[in-house]
């Protein structure tokens, strides 16, 4: 690619890189942190494909400046990350400023390099004192209060700020699937959590705005795309579940509508959870919303009555069960398929269905692990997945679509959830040993696009 899009000039266009806490900051207990569900999550066995953990991670906790200056020299002029809450809170609520005044520091590095920032305040790093998590109508207020003294200390700095990054993935891989922390396997809990999530959404956006009125504020979400695996109305029915799930149990109470009958049959006699009230908290006015997205989905019907307590039944408790593309072109070291035209499905998606605020793409990436060879890092795959997804936003906007920003993910290699360290997203290496940052060519790419 020689050069953007016009509609993707940097001039008209927001271009930006993204990170997530837990997966780069490390310091794990340095001044004050408590710890999240994430770090009681590695620590149990088996839990984290390679047994590893967030305690160091990308050490950008005390490499913050190096990595802000590498951000300017890349050419980005605007940056994601997340703030944990267990390292600006204490257990009884209050704020811990030696942690909140990490988030100064790199705010003040970020302004004295002019880089604009964004922020989200979960990125699913849970405080682990909570006490029963998202199951817990109460974490939706402790919420709402972690919000409010974000905005008391940090607010007037943050032009926009996001309350949740992907719900969903705290949810239902936290709580029906059980890959992701807590580790919850029971799928009415898992709808409970979504609730208390979207909940904490609207009471977090009104704490906000007590406080710090004018700033720009909404949520992102990684709605999905999910094609049926055959013609068969039994597949074409789980399809529709999948995408219920992922997008209608979000999106509805976004816009003060209530769940598809669907979802309120599956969370069964676990609904009194959600009171007479709560839609209308749901619905604040958004000031924009963010995409996640990476590939699409193919589900199937569960074919056969499995045994009770088994993964299939749990398959045919939420209706659907995810198989693998047939013959796809080509699969991201992680095994996604590339489907860069599922972006502007998505998009169009939505947009059929809901009053869509302005909207960024606030992660984009792939897993491409080439490692490092003669001082450099070829990731071409990852170069042309990016190409071709920069291709669909230019068409989408020129389609009326009204996408203001594109962010990768991400900035550098972190620890990839249950994954741990053994998928790289990184648009730069690092070398977990040694923390040398090592730009790759996907990386040297967008920085000459971003210049040019």
């Amino acid at each position: 690619m020689h050069a953007l899009d016009p509609l993707l000039s940097p001039a008209r266009f927001e271009w930006g890189c993204a990170t997530s806490s837990f997966q780069i900051e490390g310091a794990s207990t340095a001044d004050g942190k408590v710890p999240s569900i994430w770090d009681t999550f590695c620590a149990q066995s088996g839990r984290i494909l390679d047994g590893s953990n967030g305690d160091v991670a990308c050490d950008h906790y005390h490499r913050f400046a190096d990595d802000v200056k590498l951000i300017a020299d890349l050419g980005f002029k605007h940056y994601r990350f997340s703030i944990a809450w267990p390292r600006i809170t204490t257990v009884d609520h209050k704020a811990n400023l030696a942690g909140i005044d990490f988030y100064k520091r790199l705010l003040d590095a970020l302004d004295a390099h002019g880089i604009t920032p964004n922020a989200t305040l979960f990125h699913w790093d849970l405080p682990a004192h909570l006490e029963g998590g998202w199951l817990n109508r109460d974490t939706a207020y402790r919420f709402a209060d972690y919000a409010e003294l974000v905005a008391r200390h940090l607010g007037d700095r943050l032009p926009r700020v996001a309350t949740l990054n992907e719900p969903w993935c705290s949810a239902f891989l936290g709580h029906d699937l059980g890959v992701f922390a807590p580790g919850g396997q029971n799928r009415a809990e898992s709808l409970v959590a979504a609730h208390h999530l979207m909940l904490a959404h609207g009471l977090g956006m009104q704490a906000w705005r007590t406080v710090q009125p004018n700033t720009l504020l909404g949520i992102v979400l990684n709605p999905e795309l999910c094609d049926p695996a055959t013609d068969r109305p039994e597949d074409v029915a789980a399809a529709r579940l999948a995408e219920l799930e992922r997008n209608d149990s979000f999106l509805n109470p976004l816009f003060g509508r209530e769940w598809p009958q669907e979802l309120l049959e599956q969370i069964g006699d676990l609904g009194s959870l959600r009171r007479e009230g709560d839609l209308a908290i749901c619905a604040q006015p958004m000031d924009f919303m963010g995409l996640n997205y990476y590939t699409r989905s193919i589900a199937k019907a569960q074919d056969m009555a499995p045994s009770p307590g088994s993964a299939k039944h749990r398959d045919a408790e939420r209706g659907y069960t995810f198989v693998p593309p047939q013959k796809p072109k080509r699969l991201t070291d992680i095994g996604w398929e590339i489907y860069p035209e599922g972006l502007t499905r998505v998009v169009q998606n939505l947009q059929a269905q809901w009053p869509l605020p302005p909207l960024w793409i606030t992660e984009n990436g792939a897993a491409d692990n080439t490692g490092v060879a003669r001082g450099a890092v070829d990731d071409g795959m990852r170069c042309d997945y990016l190409e071709a997804h920069f291709e669909q936003v230019a068409h989408l906007i020129r389609s009326g679509a009204d996408i203001r920003g594109y962010y990768v993910w991400s900035l550098m290699d972190n620890f990839e959830w249950a994954h741990g360290y053994s998928q790289r997203f990184g648009i730069v290496h690092v070398d977990f040993q040694t923390q040398k940052r090592t730009p790759k060519r996907s990386a040297l790419m967008l920085q000459r696009l971003l210049r040019a």
